[in-house]
């Protein structure tokens, strides 16, 4: 387990903590990806200035390679036990000159009985150089709504009740597109069961990469 953290939201670790709710991660592995210019067409990535957006697509290589739970701030993430099959991944990401301007992302499992979707926040969050090459595009996440109670076979009553109004994050890694703007990449998606109050989210909603405190990696 290696915790990623981005030196910018290293500082808000207190008030992370003190704001904290219990914490749903999705691990997805092997998502499509492709990026576009402003114009909708399929295009070269431009790197850490890309303007367009990266959308997300399913292929038979994508996988939900597990969901965990971490029930206090920097407390262990425990593994739910999901033994489901991912059935579909779509999203897309827009930037600006890098920085994230807004989006969605939605994936479901067996069949598409059971999905989560949440659109992506604008202005917070943007393009960063990962470390080893490529990538990362972080941003959080709001308007997250489960289509019931269990997602697969993990009881996901928590975040159901929540509905209307499930805050989270996303940290899209493992990026480097090809000369044409294609690949795959790897997404850690979370979901915070409580959502923060007004007040709050405002303050740290202007903070990019607040929620990278969060972000914590288990590399198969």
């Amino acid at each position: 387990m290696k915790c990623v953290l981005i030196p910018s939201a290293l500082t808000l670790c207190a008030s992370a903590a003190a704001l904290a709710s219990p914490t749903l991660q999705f691990d997805v592995n092997t998502i499509g990806i492709q990026a576009r210019d402003s114009g909708g067409a399929n295009s070269a990535f431009g790197g850490l200035t890309h303007t367009g957006s990266v959308n997300f697509s399913y292929s038979s290589f994508t996988a939900l390679q597990g969901m965990f739970v971490q029930n206090t701030s920097f407390g262990p993430w425990i593994d739910q036990g999901f033994s489901g099959t991912l059935s579909g991944f779509t999203g897309v990401v827009t930037l600006d000159n890098g920085m994230v301007t807004g989006g969605s992302i939605s994936l479901s499992v067996n069949g598409n009985s059971d999905t989560y979707s949440a659109q992506i926040v604008p202005g917070v969050g943007r393009v960063r150089p990962y470390v080893g090459g490529g990538y990362t595009v972080q941003g959080l996440t709001f308007a997250g709504f489960f289509s019931d109670a269990l997602f697969g076979n993990v009881d996901v009553t928590e975040w159901f009740n929540g509905n209307g109004g499930i805050f989270g994050s996303f940290l899209e890694f493992n990026f480097d597109p090809n000369t044409d703007g294609g690949g795959f990449a790897d997404m850690d998606i979370f979901a915070d069961a409580v959502p923060l109050p007004a007040t709050a989210w405002a303050g740290l909603g202007t903070m990019a990469g607040m929620v990278a405190v969060q972000w914590v990696r288990r590399r198969k």
